[in-house]
Formats: C-alpha cells, sequence, structure tokens
C-alpha cells in the first residue's frame, strides 16, 4: 500500500506548482480576499466562526484559510510536502491564524492531538483514500462529542461513466464497488495550463454510496443529512456546461454528480 501512496505523494507534490499558477486557483485572487469556498460548501458548514475546525486533505490551504476569513480556528492537514509547504506560505503572506500538518490522513492521528467542532474535508478527497472506514475513523477520533463531520465530493456512480470520444457521449464502463486500486497515466492535471507532469502515475480507489453510510455507522457518527446533486465543481466530463452559479451540468441529464454528507459524533 505505501508503493500506491508515495507515488501519489509525487504526484501531488508536482501538481502544487502547477495549481500554484494556474487560473483556477487565483492565488492572486485569494491573497486579495476572494474566498475558495463555492455555495454549496458554505451552505453545508455553516456558521463557523470561533469554531475548531480540521479540514482534512487541505491540499495548499485555500479553503482553510478561506474558513479562517469566516473566524473558525483551522487546522489543514495533507500529505503533500510542498502543498504544506505553500499553504504556510499563503498563511504568513494573509497574517491568518492557521495551522498545517504534513500527513497521510490515515495516520494523522499519529501526528496531531486534539479535538475539533467540524472535520471537513470536500471535491476529489475519497478517490485517493483505499480504505474508507479508517478515515471516518480518523475523522471520528478528532471530533468532539456533539461535533461534525461534512463532506462534498463526487457523486459515487459517475465512476460508471466515462466520455467516449468518438461517439460524442458517455458510456458506461464502471466499475462500481471497491476493487481498486485502479491505475491511471494522466499527462495533465486538472487545472487550465499546459504543463506536463513528470511523476504522472496515479492510483485511485472507488467507493459505493453504501460504504459511505456503513462507515460512519460503525465509526459512532449519527448521519444527519445526506443530499445529491446534478451539478459539480469542475467540468468532470467534456460535454459539460457552466451555469449561472459556477458549477459544471451536464445538458439534458439528470445525473448524481456531487454529494454531501453531515453527520455528528455520538
Amino acid at each position: 500500500m505505501n508503493k500506491y501512496i508515495e507515488t501519489n505523494k509525487k504526484n501531488w507534490n508536482e501538481r502544487v506548482g502547477i495549481h500554484k499558477k494556474s487560473e483556477s486557483y487565483d492565488v492572486k485572487g485569494f491573497l486579495k480576499g476572494k474566498s475558495s469556498l463555492d455555495r454549496l460548501e458554505l451552505e453545508e458548514i455553516g456558521e463557523v466562526k470561533e469554531k475548531k475546525l480540521l479540514h482534512l486533505q487541505c491540499h495548499f490551504g485555500m479553503s482553510t484559510l478561506s474558513l479562517a476569513r469566516l473566524g473558525a480556528e483551522v487546522t489543514g492537514a495533507d500529505f503533500s510536502e510542498k502543498a504544506i509547504e505553500l499553504a504556510k506560505e499563503l498563511t504568513a503572506k494573509t497574517g491568518l491564524n492557521a495551522k498545517f500538518v504534513c500527513s497521510n490522513v490515515l495516520e494523522l492521528d499519529k501526528n496531531l492531538k486534539g479535538k475539533f467542532d467540524i472535520v471537513f474535508a470536500s471535491y476529489g478527497v475519497f478517490c485517493w483514500i483505499p480504505d474508507l472506514n479508517r478515515w471516518f475513523e480518523i475523522a471520528s477520533h478528532f471530533l468532539k462529542k456533539g461535533g461534525e463531520l461534512i463532506i462534498l465530493d463526487g457523486h459515487p456512480t459517475t465512476n460508471l461513466f466515462e466520455y467516449n470520444d468518438d461517439k460524442k457521449d458517455l458510456e458506461m464502463i464502471g466499475a462500481y464497488f471497491n476493487d481498486g486500486p485502479h491505475r491511471y497515466v494522466e499527462d495533465y492535471t486538472y487545472t487550465d495550463g499546459d504543463e506536463k507532469l513528470v511523476n504522472n502515475v496515479e492510483y485511485e480507489w472507488t467507493h459505493p454510496f453504501s460504504e459511505f453510510v456503513m462507515a460512519a455507522i460503525n465509526n459512532g457518527l449519527r448521519i444527519e443529512s445526506v443530499k445529491e446533486y446534478p451539478f459539480c465543481s469542475y467540468d468532470m466530463f467534456p460535454n459539460m456546461v457552466l451555469n449561472e452559479e459556477g458549477f459544471w451540468v451536464l445538458p439534458g441529464s439528470d445525473l448524481p454528480l456531487t454529494f454531501s454528507m453531515k453527520c455528528v459524533k455520538k
């Protein structure tokens, strides 16, 4: 398993430099006060002022720091050394109060102490996790009694589909159930720009919806809400269009593309 995680870490360490320069992340705009959080994230998280918040798989911390701007006492965690270095650099430039920890999320209990009111993770998170039950165990471990776990990510059903360039449409390919790791070679990251990746191999895992539900139940969490949305935060497929809110939709389709889940520590 370490082989897969280390390969992914090299991939993400390289992405940091590309993402920092991208229009998609808009670091310059963020430093001028722009929030990196979208409507769904803000609605699900709710009021964070004076609350202790742990952001898992925070990348280089723009969303973590956006939550600090809203008054939260924030800690971000990510396994990429380069991402954490940049997160600390942005913290210094903004003057915000935030802590960042470099750690594999599944081993975070070895590298971080304390309890939090909110544990949060969003977008592009769970495909990198080989053991979803352990992820929820970590989240539960860091929550105070009555604390909230809030997650948003691509809907598990999207793993069933791939865009066929010849047909100009989606086709069902599988897999839905977790039979990873799936090895991919991606020459480019998901942001704008034409810089090729050298460390272009990555490993991903799929997780059915039932696995999220049972992972929450098995780790002392009460599921408060589950929501599904026919749009997503990035252009998942080539034939998507951007709506007025800045979300991507599939014309003529109501395929669930994003889900959210809110849980409370019992």
